[in-house]
């Protein structure tokens, strides 16, 4: 199965990103967490991607097929820190 080309950069602005993200999947659900693994050309079986859920030890695999959208919407922590500028 090929992923479509938007949705398979969503995936990827997701993995690159140090924050969570909050994922709706084609059957109307939604939830937040952190996507640290994905595969998206995987040599058997169906692309897939890997989250840990927001405020929880679950750890969730979802077909890429089922995600409708991913959204960046915790900070990144890997941006560093930059302190305000004083006038």
């Amino acid at each position: 199965m090929t992923l479509a080309p938007a949705l398979a950069a969503q995936i990827e602005a997701a993995y690159d990103f140090r924050g969570h993200c909050t994922v709706t999947l084609a059957d109307g659900s939604v939830f937040e967490g952190f996507l640290f693994n994905r595969e998206l050309a995987p040599l058997k079986g169906e692309p897939y991607a890997e989250f840990m859920i927001k405020n929880s030890d679950e750890r969730r695999r979802v077909p890429a097929a089922s995600i409708k959208s991913l959204v960046l919407s915790g900070k990144d922590f890997a941006v560093p820190f930059v302190p305000p500028q004083k006038d």
